[in-house]
C-alpha cells in the first residue's frame, strides 16, 4: 500500500527545510569568511581581483587600531540587533529584563563571560589577519577543540572518545602545517601566529561559557547581551586604555568597512539563525567547519593571498578535524534520541 499522504507531505516539507537550512548556512559561512577578507582589506593596501588597489585604512598593527574596527563593526550590530532580537524570538526582552533583575550571579557571570571572550577573541584575530592573512589567522583559530575537547570533559565529564583524540592529533598537526612556513618566512609573523593562537583560546571558552549560558536562556537574547558587551567593552577600552594614538590614513574607507563588517556580521548571524531552525545545530556546523577553506579561498580569489602547499594541507587537516568532530556530535545526538525512543 502506498504510504498515506500526511506523511508524504510531511516528509517532502522536511526535505525542502533541509535544502534551505543548507543554503542558509552556506551563506552564512560565505558572510563570515568574506568578513574576515574584509579586514584584511582594511588593515593595509590590498589589489583587489588583480584589477586595482584599495589603499589601507588603518594599520591594525595595535590594539588600539582593532578595538577601533570593532567598535564600529558593533556600532552596527547592537541597534540593529535591539530591533530584530524581538522578531527572532518574541520574549528576547522579557528574558533580557528576567536575566537584568534575577541577580543569577552565575548566569550572569556565563553571559557577560562568554561576551568577553568573544570581545577579547575578534580583537587578536583581527590583529593576526592583518599580520599573516585571513586564511592561515582563521585556520589557526579554528584550533578551539584542543581546548574545548579537554575543557568540556573537566567541566561536564564529558570523556573523549578515541574519534576526537584522533580529531586533536590532527587539527593540531594542521596548525603546525599552516603556521611553519609563516614563522620560517619573517619574525613579525611570530605577532600573528601568536595572536591568532589566544584568539583561539579565548574563541574556546567563548564557546564553553556560551554552551553553558543555553541551559537558562534562549540564544537571540544570550547574543544580544554577548554584542552589548563587545560595545560596551571597546568603548570602556578606546576612551580610557587604549585610545587611538593616530588619525585614519583613510577615514571613509573605515567607515565604510566597519559598516561592511557590521553588515556582514548580521546577515552571518541571521542567516545561520534560520539554517539552524531549518536543519538543526549538528547538521549545520558540518557546513559551517568550511570556514577556514572558504576563508583562505576567498582571501585568495579576492586579494591575491597565495598560500604554499603545505599551508593548503593544513587548512584541509583542520577542517576535516572540524568536520570530523560535527559528524560525531551528529551521530550521537541521533543515538540518543533513539534510545529515549525506546525507552
Amino acid at each position: 500500500p502506498s504510504p498515506p499522504r500526511a506523511t508524504v507531505i510531511s516528509s517532502s516539507r522536511k526535505s525542502r527545510l533541509a535544502q534551505q537550512g543548507l543554503l542558509f548556512i552556506l551563506l552564512s559561512t560565505l558572510a563570515l569568511s568574506l568578513h574576515n577578507v574584509v579586514v584584511r582589506i582594511i588593515g593595509g593596501q590590498t589589489s583587489i581581483f588583480g584589477i586595482f588597489s584599495l589603499p589601507g585604512s588603518i594599520t591594525l598593527d595595535s590594539l588600539n587600531d582593532s578595538l577601533l574596527i570593532l567598535w564600529l563593526r558593533m556600532l552596527v550590530v547592537v541597534p540593529v540587533m535591539m530591533v530584530i532580537a524581538g522578531i527572532l524570538y518574541p520574549n528576547a526582552w522579557k528574558d533580557v529584563k528576567h536575566f537584568s533583575l534575577a541577580r543569577d550571579s552565575r548566569q550572569m557571570r556565563n553571559v557577560i563571560g562568554s561576551g568577553t571572550f568573544l570581545f577579547l577573541s575578534q580583537v587578536l584575530i583581527y590583529i593576526a589577519i592583518a599580520t599573516i592573512g585571513p586564511g592561515v589567522a582563521v585556520t589557526i583559530l579554528f584550533m578551539y577543540p584542543l581546548i574545548t575537547v579537554p575543557l568540556a570533559w573537566f567541566l561536564f565529564g564529558d570523556r573523549p572518545t578515541s574519534i576526537r583524540w584522533g580529531v586533536m592529533t590532527a587539527i593540531l598537526f594542521g596548525v603546525i602545517l599552516t603556521a611553519l612556513p609563516r614563522l620560517t618566512a619573517e619574525n613579525l609573523s611570530g605577532l600573528g601566529i601568536l595572536t591568532a593562537a589566544l584568539s583561539g583560546v579565548f574563541f574556546a571558552l567563548y564557546l564553553i561559557s556560551m554552551q553553558i549560558s543555553f541551559r537558562k536562556m534562549h540564544p537571540v537574547p544570550v547574543s544580544l547581551v554577548q554584542f552589548v558587551t563587545i560595545f560596551v567593552l571597546t568603548s570602556i577600552m578606546l576612551v580610557f586604555f587604549f585610545p587611538v594614538q593616530e588619525a585614519p590614513t583613510n577615514l571613509p574607507g573605515l567607515l565604510i568597512g566597519g559598516l561592511v563588517l557590521g553588515s556582514l556580521t548580521l546577515v552571518g548571524y541571521l542567516l545561520n539563525n534560520l539554517g539552524v531552525q531549518r536543519m538543526g545545530a549538528a547538521r549545520a556546523s558540518i557546513i559551517a567547519a568550511s570556514g577556514p577553506v572558504l576563508t583562505a579561498l576567498l582571501a585568495f580569489l579576492i586579494t591575491g593571498d597565495a598560500l604554499e602547499f603545505v599551508q593548503w594541507g593544513g587548512i584541509l587537516l583542520v577542517t576535516l578535524g572540524i568536520l570530523g568532530l560535527s559528524l560525531e556530535r551528529m551521530f550521537m545526538q541521533k543515538q540518543a534520541a533513539k534510545a529515549k525512543s525506546l525507552s
